[in-house]
């Protein structure tokens, strides 16, 4: 297979550069043609062969992909993405493939919003523009543009400060620094690489407001938003605030830059300094509110995210867990001292995922944090330069104080880690390793640009301090054996030798050593952590999976895996549409319905479905059972055998219940507690309804839908039509008023139309929709029309008007 990854994203790299110059953006080709052929170094395999770079073979410990055989994983740490967000990114193309908006997932929880599912990208300008390649080759694309953001935006924020090479070496030290590169393929980093997008914004705001600075910041916040990663964009905007206010109030704009050097929005000639472009500088602080506007604006365009989420997320199983346990937000993980020894030394304890540490330290969330060892000599140069020279008020030492801020959050300091989480209750703190990459990237470009300008002793002070430290762990740590002694000191030597490189004496070719020395000590950090494997091994059908792909039909049937068979989200590579969930922001409700009455342990990770004997089965209009190749079914009447093969079983259920059926008898129960139990004791789900509420306006539909009527009396009749994703159409009979059941979960946005007239649905056996009619025969349409997602959508659209309209209207000022 042609992997066309490296020609379509050279290919987009390159308009965007030129575009940017075209703009007066100070961004040489040279600059942008060595990023990107670090990049494709870095991504050579995935960007050029039959490769991908996602750890899809931990599916192979699953059924139907287990053959019983022991499996060595690539990356076992990673799961999250085959099971998680390979999936939910594959819903997400194929419903923009086929031109429609990526609302509802159908195909996990029985159904809910996939678009509020934020770690879906869906609306992500990365994913979008990403959708020609086929699904293994697109994720490998994303991954290339957001290194590319974060390298070009990290150059253009250092480059206001710093000559070229140093600049190049800050971008290099973010862009490829363990926590981008440990969740390349999570949302967390398609929002986190635009972090030196937002500062850069800040600082052009500060420097001088003008519409397209403004809307500099307008588009960075919204493209952020629209990552998915809510967490991630509220940690961006604190460090963007105290940057803005450190800049406004301390008065580093009174310096002026150090190095010149033309960013977005720029209408000035190279090497002007803020007093000669405008009158700004003056008074800093109203580029406050500019900020603020040019951030609620963002919202404003990124509405039709950010809407269907809120209304999402109260409703989701993550904030109904941490309703219940409020302490599970309170948790600090990762924050002992041998996490902040791998924070700054990734393998210190030993390399994973392929060794077994003799710490419990180095797993994901602490590794994640790790950015170059000549960032933390930098901290220490910078520091006893500002206190040497009491220079306390330049941008460096912004820097040095919020290293100390962030350190003090993710290690849980007394004071700085419960202020983090009184303000931020939903965003964990093991994130702000993001944070601390980026400005240990910042100081390491700000010492090496301050070595070329001044005396080395500085940055002298600082390696020395760095190696210091590191050999003062090797003296002190317990090691458990020689071989540990060993891996922690070859661990070290990538450290060493840039410690050792930019000690020597500053010139051009010494900082492009540094540059390179850092990529080899940073790589080397990185590796394993995103495989390199075939592309064969994503998500390959099995015979099972074509056997299903043979007998599901046309007409909308579910599936349920039992244990780890097909477990969340695979099933939705291949369509399936599976009663389980794995998603933080799936119906709680739902869950809380599995939990009660098929004793579901919704707690559990990875949540299975063990009760292969529950009638809410039947009622979940689940069709097919999917096992591994040694289940057994008790009732051989109920369940028929139609596959067994090495790769699993697959047992029909013969006593299903349709998506739409009518109830023939409803039970009304008002009080939370009772209503429960009524529910729990329900044994035929196709005999009786329970409902809270039942809205009727006519004593005879009070009678038709409570009154008990003889077995032999006519009953009601549902048919489906015509069934998509977000659209039913049914075909209704009735003789009487009746009560229209289904196994759709209750969400708003549904709409009931019978007979050309609206209707207002209802939940019916806890979190599912039904619906009344009236006596007769019935055209009946049930459809998704989430009014936050077209509301937010129109608000999106109005906002970009606004801000075109304002611009023309400017222009038309300026020409008259």
């Amino acid at each position: 297979m042609f992997n066309a990854t490296w020609i379509l994203v050279a290919l987009l790299y390159a308009f965007a550069v030129w575009l940017a110059r075209r703009g007066r953006v100070d961004l040489p080709w040279r600059v942008a043609a060595l990023f990107y052929a670090l990049v494709l170094i870095f991504l050579f395999r995935p960007m050029t062969q039959a490769t991908v770079n996602v750890p899809v073979d931990f599916i192979r410990i699953l059924p139907p992909w287990d053959n019983g055989a022991p499996r060595h994983l690539s990356n076992p740490m990673m799961n999250d993405l085959p099971m998680q967000i390979v999936p939910w990114a594959a819903q997400v193309r194929e419903a923009w493939r086929s031109l429609h908006f990526p609302l509802w997932n159908q195909l996990s929880g029985a159904g809910y919003p996939l678009l509020a599912n934020g770690q879906s990208s869906a609306l992500s300008p990365i994913r979008l523009l990403a959708l020609p390649l086929p699904l293994g080759y697109a994720m490998t694309a994303e991954a290339a543009m957001k290194l590319l953001i974060a390298l070009t935006f990290m150059y253009l924020l250092c480059r206001r400060r710093y000559a070229e090479l140093p600049s190049a070496i800050g971008a290099i030290a973010f862009a490829f620094c363990t926590f981008n590169n440990t969740w390349l393929h999570f949302p967390l980093v398609t929002v986190g690489v635009w972090l030196p997008a937002a500062l850069l914004a800040v600082d052009l705001l500060v420097e001088r407001r003008t519409y397209a600075r403004f809307v500099f910041a307008v588009v960075v916040w919204a493209v952020m938003l629209f990552g998915g990663h809510p967490e991630t964009v509220a940690h961006v905007t604190l460090l963007a605030g105290l940057f803005a206010l450190w800049e406004v109030f301390v008065g580093v704009r009174a310096s002026g830059p150090q190095s010149p050097g033309v960013s977005p929005g720029d209408e000035m000639r190279s090497g002007e300094t803020p007093d000669r472009r405008g009158r700004d500088a003056r008074t800093p602080w109203r580029s406050l509110p500019a900020l603020a506007a040019a951030i609620a604006v963002a919202a404003i365009v990124a509405a039709p995210f950010l809407a269907p989420f809120a209304e999402a997320v109260t409703k989701s199983r993550r904030y109904q867990e941490l309703q219940a346990n409020p302490e599970l937000n309170t948790e600090v993980p990762w924050s002992d001292f041998p996490s902040m020894i791998v924070l700054f030394q990734p393998h210190f304890f030993g390399h994973l995922p392929d060794d077994k540490p003799w710490s419990t330290a180095p797993a994901a969330e602490s590794i994640s944090g790790f950015a170059g060892a000549l960032g933390i000599a930098a901290w220490f140069a910078l520091l006893v330069r500002a206190i040497a020279l009491r220079r306390f008020r330049e941008r460096e030492v912004f820097f040095v104080l919020a290293a100390l801020f962030v350190l003090g959050v993710i290690l849980d300091w007394p004071g700085v880690g419960s202020f983090f989480h009184f303000v931020f209750r939903l965003a964990a703190n093991a994130r702000l390793r993001l944070l601390l990459c980026f400005i240990v990237a910042m100081m390491t470009a700000g010492i090496v640009d301050i070595t070329r300008r001044e005396r080395p002793v500085w940055l002298l002070t600082g390696v020395g301090v760095a190696g210091a430290g590191l050999l003062y762990l090797v003296m002190t740590t317990p090691f458990p054996t020689q071989a540990a002694v060993d891996t922690a000191i070859l661990a070290m030597l990538p450290s060493i030798v840039v410690l050792a490189v930019a000690a020597l004496p500053a010139s051009v070719w010494q900082q492009a050593v540094v540059a390179t020395a850092i990529v080899y000590e940073l790589w080397s950090a990185d590796a394993g952590w995103n495989p390199v494997l075939p592309v064969e091994t994503m998500y390959p059908r099995t015979p099972l999976i074509s056997k299903l792909f043979a007998i599901r039909g046309q007409t909308p049937l579910r599936i349920v895996g039992i244990g780890p068979a097909l477990f969340p989200n695979t099933n939705a590579i291949f369509g399936f549409e599976d009663i389980r969930a794995h998603d933080p922001m799936s119906n709680g409700r739902y869950l809380g319905t599995l939990r009660l009455l098929a004793g579901v342990n919704t707690d559990d990770y990875f949540a299975k479905w063990n009760n292969i004997e529950s009638r809410l089965l039947d009622y979940l209009n689940v069709k097919y059972v999917v096992g591994a190749h040694n289940l057994e079914m008790k009732d051989m009447q109920r369940f028929r055998l139609v596959y067994d093969g090495r790769d699993g079983r697959i047992f029909e259920n013969g006593d299903v219940l349709p998506r739409f059926f009518a109830a023939r008898n409803i039970v009304l129960e008002f009080k939370g507690d009772y209503f429960l139990r009524r529910l729990m004791a329900q044994k035929d789900f196709s005999e009786t309804a329970v409902v809270k509420v039942l809205p009727v306006d006519s004593d005879q539909m009070r009678l038709d839908l409570l009154l008990p009527r003889p077995r032999t009396a006519p009953e009601p009749s549902v048919t489906i039509v015509e069934a998509r994703p977000t659209e039913f159409r049914l075909k209704i009979h009735a003789p009487r008023h009746a009560l229209i059941v289904s196994s759709q979960p209750w969400w708003p946005g549904w709409r009931v139309t019978v007979g050309g007239r609206r209707r207002e649905p209802q939940p019916v056996n806890g979190p599912f929709l039904g619906f009344t009619v009236p006596p007769g025969d019935w055209d009946v349409r049930v459809d998704y029309f989430p009014l936050t997602f077209y509301l937010g959508l129109a608000a999106s659209l109005a906002a970009v008007a606004a801000l075109v309209c304002y611009r023309l209207v400017r222009w038309r000022g300026l020409s008259s």
